[in-house]
């Protein structure tokens, strides 16, 4: 038997310790089921309210309700990249660097850095008291634009706000950027400039994979952008996306042999979850739906995916992110799924969330977000107005929804501000409770006891492989009711009909002794009527 018939048999064989597939139609019932399409907003419930539940605010009344002060984390959003990837949702302009662009496109970019310092000079002004504990300069790609450019940003932070000495800095990058001629001087010149941390998403290793996702690129051109960030960076973290058209178990499992000769620090490996770039008009349509990972086929390149990576040596800290023993913690990890520390996003279309003014009556923060027009957002600042555009106050239901919906994933224990809210809200949390109790029920979440004796919750083993649709199940009502005011499902036609699954001998579930063949694409376990829509 081969190192890869092996793995599958493991990944299968682990996937029937938990009771799958049999208990999927319990999970359908409980609504729960792998998503393909995003969650609120974002791949995975990575903030929460998630931002698609905003609704227009002024400036004025976010600024009325928080208080900055104290130890930020700050984010800066740069919304361009080379190309335009069929599966990404966010909001972004083609750019492919200053001698390649024409005169519109460069006058973009310099209009655009110009607003992003005006607005962090004005967050400064109103925030005396603030200290940078983090910068994370995300996209896009901030890599396209100049090395100096950059570093004219860090500078400008370093000039408004006190920044702690130990500060983290991520900077995201890609592998066109980073195998470009000037890639190289660029990640030098980052690192010298007081950069920590380098990102970048390379989604697939796998040539056909990154031909639909329009990534401009083929497998050797993310390989090479991986050994020079391995040159220059020892703490680095490499994006991948499971589920992408034409993706497999049997990719991920060739994705796993090349990680296993590169040995990032990071490694994040996400679902792939669709809105209205091409990909998920293709997973709605009835000629490509076929072309997509089934459910099961996702629960099982899930678990070849965790048992992989953990057999080369990594530490799993949620269902997607992953840190080398031997490495570096992730210090952004938790940022944007807490209250505690202060988020403040600046630039097109940035998140941030700010803790309430003292004494506020049933209110704990404002979750708030830039205009996502990259062009609306540069007029709005250059008006001079505060580009805030949409948000929605963090009340005690909200409190306790996030809880559950962002504190599950590390596990949920409950501070004086959630047994205020629990005690303030008592019917809410009643409803939470018995949530959490029919998804204990399921398998989904158990209950733990802390070293101090306090009992707490978390996810399962079996929550694990549905986390972010477990952690969405627990979106408050007002939550869902603006999702469902929003936008409409895309492919706007109806569902496409269920795919049909081939049959695997009698159509029982293959045992682990050869049942699954890695080497057959189309090979899938009898689930037909249990494949979603």
């Amino acid at each position: 038997m081969n190192d890869q018939q092996m793995a599958f048999d493991q990944a299968l064989a682990a996937l029937q310790g938990l009771g799958l597939p049999d208990l999927l139609p319990k999970l359908h019932e409980g609504g729960i089921a792998i998503s393909r399409t995003v969650l609120g907003g974002s791949h995975s419930v990575a903030i929460y309210p998630p931002i698609d539940s905003y609704q227009p605010v002024t400036a004025a009344r976010v600024l009325d309700a928080v208080e900055l002060g104290g130890d930020t984390s700050l984010y800066i959003h740069i919304p361009f990249c080379e190309t335009r990837c069929t599966f990404c949702h966010y909001s972004v302009e083609q750019f492919s660097g200053r001698h390649k662009a024409d005169d519109s496109r460069t006058a973009l970019v310099t209009r655009y850095l110009g607003a992003l310092g005006r607005e962090l000079a004005w967050w400064a002004a109103q925030a005396p008291g603030s200290r940078i504990s983090s910068i994370y300069i995300g996209g896009g790609t901030p890599l396209v634009l100049e090395a100096g450019e950059l570093l004219g940003l860090l500078e400008t932070v370093r000039g408004l706000f006190a920044v702690r000495e130990d500060v983290e800095i991520c900077v995201e990058a890609s592998p066109l950027t980073l195998t470009a001629a000037d890639g190289r001087d660029k990640l030098r010149a980052l690192r010298e400039g007081g950069v920590t941390r380098l990102s970048f998403g390379v989604q697939s290793f796998d040539d056909e994979v990154l031909r639909y996702g329009a990534r401009g690129y083929r497998r050797d051109t993310a390989i090479h952008a991986a050994t020079i960030a391995a040159d220059i960076f020892d703490n680095w973290n490499l994006d991948l996306i499971q589920g992408l058209y034409h993706g497999s178990p049997q990719e991920s499992w060739a994705n796993l042999q090349v990680l296993a000769e590169l040995e990032p620090a990071h490694i994040t490996w996400y679902h792939g979850r669709f809105a209205d770039r091409p990909q998920g008009e293709w997973y709605h349509s009835k000629t490509r739906h076929t072309q997509f990972e089934g459910e099961f086929e996702t629960l099982l390149g899930r678990m070849l995916i965790w048992q992989g990576v953990e057999r080369l040596g990594y530490m799993r800290n949620d269902g997607n992110r992953f840190a080398h023993r031997s490495m570096h913690v992730d210090r952004f990890k938790g940022i944007r799924t807490s209250l505690s520390v202060n988020m403040l996003g600046v630039g097109a279309s940035s998140y941030s969330h700010v803790a309430a003014r003292p004494g506020a009556a049933n209110m704990f923060g404002y979750a708030f977000r830039n205009d996502p027009d990259v062009r609306g957002y540069v007029e709005r600042v250059e008006a001079g107005e505060l580009p805030i555009a949409s948000g929605r106050r963090i009340d005690g239901e909200e409190l306790l929804a996030m809880s559950y919906a962002t504190g599950l994933r590390q596990g949920r224990i409950e501070d004086e501000a959630l047994v205020g809210a629990r005690l303030r809200h008592p019917e809410i949390a009643a409803r939470y409770q018995v949530m959490a109790d029919e998804l204990a029920d399921l398998g989904l979440i158990e209950r733990r006891v802390q070293g101090d004796g306090r009992e707490g919750l978390r996810l399962s083993e079996l929550g694990r492989l549905f986390e972010d649709e477990t952690l969405a199940h627990f979106f408050s009502p007002a939550v869902r009711f603006a999702l469902a005011a929003g936008k409409p499902r895309i492919g706007r036609g109806p569902r496409p009909a269920r795919r049909p699954i081939e049959q695997h001998g009698s159509g029982a579930v293959p045992s682990p002794s050869g049942g699954f063949d890695p080497a057959k694409r189309s090979d899938k376990p009898a689930l037909e009527a249990l494949s979603l829509p």
